[in-house]
């Protein structure tokens, strides 16, 4: 009989379900079907003891640059087994040698420093391993994708692991097999599913007691097993339709994946076939002759220089293109381009709808279609370039104000933020902040709060804004915003002579007007010097400018970051761009918030000395809600 090599993989994207898995691994918790009296038995091969901290502190370490997602995988947790019986439990020097070869090739494939545990678990019917894994990319990305993504990644996968292991007599499964992992959790809810309905027909047997002496045990024992037999054949029976019904329905399933994978093989050769059409549309393109276009266009060529047309009294050239097909110049205009759609605009006059209609009437559709594949091409990347320079960029909408809609903002601000009213109020009159109404694609109106980015000369370059109705999580960008280009910040105070300028950095202009507010509140109510208080509105680019303007000027940087991972990182991003600027800072919250904003309602709340009114713990609530 056959002995195989078992590889099963499950990406997680929570800490919550890290720390799940750790602790079946580290068997902190009950295993329904592990043998307690064989749990010292078990092995950590790799990791602290902690799979949910080793996974964490990962992740910290690999200083990820991109923000990481919700919903994206933190960790990958491998399985790897054999076919049952194949070890001998008692020979643990060989258990324990595959065991470390299995680690060794995990290893191999993520990095050994994303090898961050593996636990050896002797306590069940089979050997088995767990290894967890965190997916970093050679790049430093966190991406499960690069691993996992695709067909042939995953039989190469399991292809690798049997030649890492095949020296242990194990073989490889049958490839393309549709046999599919049944997860623990099924696994145990089948089982004691089935323990119950044994237990529930074992107690629906009832055994007649012989109320006399038996004379005929023959007798007896026939009739008994009549009794017992209509008691449990029919629950059987029940029980065997059921699980027909069952099979049945894995059989459609399996035939709905096979269906699915037919589309998806036609789309894929759909795609092929686009690809393919794609690339004869460009030979068609650098194929079209400018010197037959020129002709059609009543055009007449030197006799004496093959490159040089005559056609409505002006002078064009043209020659070959580095790259494949032809390019023009007209020498009265000065003016040259490629492709027959310049070329016809620029001697008819014609735009570019009416150039397309007389190629598709002087060449033919296949012409036309290819000409203007050719132009639309160069168009984008001409565009592209200039966007590149900074010569153009797309145009900046700014959600239209609502000044009807304010009092609502206001009050989000200041009653539910607890941000001051006198900042609230400087900051709407100059401008900065303002009420906007928005309507969803369901038609419902909501009111947001606008807060608007400056360039240095004072020019709106963008703007984000966040909901103020109650509970509302929404939040994004003004349309044409780019979030490298500028960020939101406003200067207050004047300079004095014996105060060194300040530039507060907070990650949302909700906490820079509260690293504000607290400052006014530390200093007596009225701020002494000269401060700007910036936001980098999340995790992105830093604010470049601001943070070059204060160290130029001899100012002192606060980086007013979250108490969070995120924070640290963002940190870390501005020490590592500017590693010598002893005038950079990094300003924490209290330990016992996350944001300065709650740092601000945490010290109102001392101020007032208020209670936790009904009220008042809707408000935080509510507050808490937006947050996450």
């Amino acid at each position: 009989m056959a002995n195989f090599c078992i590889l099963h993989f499950d990406k997680i994207d929570k800490m919550a379900s890290v720390a799940g898995r750790g602790k079946h691994n580290e068997r902190t918790r009950e295993v329904p079907n592990a043998d307690p009296a064989r749990a010292h038995l078990n092995e950590q091969l790799v990791g602290s003891g902690d799979t949910y901290a080793d996974v964490q502190d990962r992740i910290n370490a690999a200083g990820i640059k991109r923000k990481i997602r919700d919903g994206q995988h933190r960790a990958v947790e491998y399985m790897v087994s054999t076919s049952p019986g194949h070890f001998d439990p008692a020979d643990r020097e060989t258990v324990k040698a595959w065991a470390e070869r299995s680690i060794d090739w995990a290893r191999q494939r993520h990095g050994a420093e994303n090898v961050v545990a593996a636990h050896l678990h002797m306590d069940e019917k089979t050997p088995h391993l767990h290894i967890m894994v965190v997916p970093i990319t050679p790049d430093n990305r966190l991406s499960a994708k690069d691993f996992f993504n695709g067909k042939a990644k995953l039989r190469e996968m399991h292809d690798s692991y049997h030649r890492a292991v095949a020296e242990f007599g194990l073989e490889r499964g049958e490839r393309g097999s549709k046999r599919q992992h049944v997860p623990m959790q099924q696994l145990y809810a089948r089982t004691e599913a089935a323990r119950d309905q044994a237990r529930q027909l074992a107690g629906a047997v009832e055994i007649e007691q012989p109320a006399r002496l038996i004379m005929d045990p023959a007798r007896y024992k026939a009739e008994q097993e009549a009794r017992v037999r209509e008691q449990i054949i029919a629950p059987l029976s029940e029980a065997e339709v059921r699980t027909r019904l069952a099979e049945d329905r894995a059989r459609r399933a399996e035939a709905s994946v096979a269906a699915l994978h037919e589309r998806v093989q036609k789309v894929e050769g759909e795609k092929r076939m686009a690809q393919e059409d794609y690339k004869k549309l460009i030979a068609q393109v650098k194929g079209i002759d400018l010197g037959d276009v020129l002709r059609a266009l009543g055009g007449e060529r030197d006799r004496y220089d093959t490159h040089l047309w005559r056609v409505n009294g002006e002078h064009i050239s043209v020659n070959p293109a580095r790259d494949g097909g032809q390019v023009f110049y007209n020498h009265d205009r000065e003016k040259g381009s490629r492709g027959a759609i310049d070329l016809v605009m620029q001697v008819t006059g014609y735009d570019f709808r009416q150039a397309v209609a007389y190629l598709a009437q002087a060449g033919g559709r296949d012409l036309a279609v290819a000409a203007a594949a050719q132009y639309g091409a160069r168009q984008g990347e001409a565009i592209a370039s200039r966007v590149e320079q900074g010569k153009e960029r797309a145009p900046l909408v700014l959600p239209e104000r609502a000044e009807e809609l304010w009092p609502h903002v206001c009050a989000y601000l200041v009653e539910g933020r607890d941000i001051p009213r006198g900042i609230v109020d400087e900051l709407h009159d100059a401008g900065t902040v303002y009420a906007a109404r928005y309507v969803d694609a369901k038609g419902q109106a909501h009111t947001n709060a606008v807060f608007v980015r400056h360039d240095a000369e004072g020019r709106a370059i963008g703007a984000s804004w966040r909901g103020a109705d109650p509970g509302s999580t929404l939040s994004g960008l003004a349309t044409g915003t780019v979030r490298e280009a500028g960020h939101f910040s406003y200067r207050v105070g004047e300079p004095v002579a014996y105060k060194v300028p300040q530039y507060i950095i907070a990650e949302s202009p909700i906490d820079a007007m509260s690293c504000h507010a607290l400052l006014v509140a530390e200093q007596g109510g009225r701020l002494a010097g000269e401060y700007v208080f910036v936001s980098t509105d999340g995790h992105g680019a830093l604010p470049t400018r601001q943070i070059e303007e204060g160290l130029t000027m001899g100012a002192l940087v606060r980086c007013a970051f979250d108490n969070d991972a995120d924070g640290e990182k963002l940190w870390a991003k501005v020490r590592e761009a500017y590693p010598d600027a002893a005038t950079i800072t990094r300003d924490r919250p209290p330990a016992a918030v996350k944001d300065w904003n709650q740092a601000l309602q945490q010290a109102h709340e001392r101020e007032q000395g208020q209670k936790q009114t009904p009220e008042r713990m809707r408000a935080r609530e509510s507050r808490a809600d937006e947050r996450r």
